[in-house]
């Protein structure tokens, strides 16, 4: 694969394509099966079960993955990002598992691929917080304007909080009444984490532009010293 591709402005534009495709996606399917998905207490993969979030859907998810993986190409404007690199090739492959494998529905109930589905997008949410992580405490020594270094520690302070609810509204539902309310942390990281993926974006589109030279200063001409004799 050229590696060179993933540095030209192509590779931004669709970088910046497929989070805004994906968060648009989401944000019709919202609107369009409001009636059928309760977004309170249904987890966000039940839109993939009806119409239209069986195409948008899993097409929301590789618009993300297709991010992710871009941004494993090209790194993120990070002086040591191998680990960064690593991490965010792991979560495209999750989620592109989590748009290939669909979740179950009340008939099929918790099937194979449906727990190959739960996983690998609980994976993807995860490796993605762990990166916010790592992100945010190294962007200072990056030279990351501040906005960047700010949003991603928000990111990563938000996603932390709300991936620790989401693990226990799922795991212990009878928490706080916890399963009846699960959906709003899901959307919350959903927003969050795709949203650290702007600040990603932004960093290695900085750190991939040619710097600027600084114009040479020529010094002032030092004027000659003319030295007259003396007669005798």
């Amino acid at each position: 694969m050229n590696r060179d591709f993933f540095r030209t402005r192509a590779a931004e534009v669709t970088a910046m394509s497929g989070i805004a495709a994906s968060q648009a996606g989401f944000a019709v399917m919202h609107l369009t099966q409001s009636h059928d998905v309760d977004a309170v207490s249904t987890p966000v993969s039940a839109y993939a079960v009806t119409w239209p979030g069986v195409l948008l859907f899993p097409a929301s998810v590789i618009a993300l993955a297709a991010t992710c993986f871009i941004l494993a190409m090209r790194g993120v404007g990070l002086a040591r990002e191998g680990f960064v690199k690593f991490l965010l090739g792991s979560t495209a492959a999750m989620l592109l598992c989590a748009a290939v494998f669909r979740t179950g529905t009340p008939e099929s109930g918790l099937t194979w691929w449906a727990q190959i589905h739960r996983y690998s997008a609980g994976a993807a949410f995860v490796l993605l917080t762990v990166v916010a992580g790592i992100c945010a405490a190294r962007m200072r020594r990056a030279d990351a304007p501040a906005w960047v270094r700010h949003g991603t520690w928000w990111a990563t302070v938000l996603a932390a909080l709300t991936f620790l609810t989401t693990t226990v509204n799922t795991f212990l539902p009878g928490v706080l009444d916890g399963g009846d309310w699960r959906g709003i942390p899901q959307r919350v990281l959903l927003v969050v984490l795709s949203s650290l993926l702007w600040f990603l974006v932004a960093n290695s589109i900085r750190a991939a532009a040619p710097a600027t030279p600084v114009p040479a200063v020529e010094p002032a001409p030092t004027p000659a010293r003319v030295l007259t004799g003396v007669r005798s």
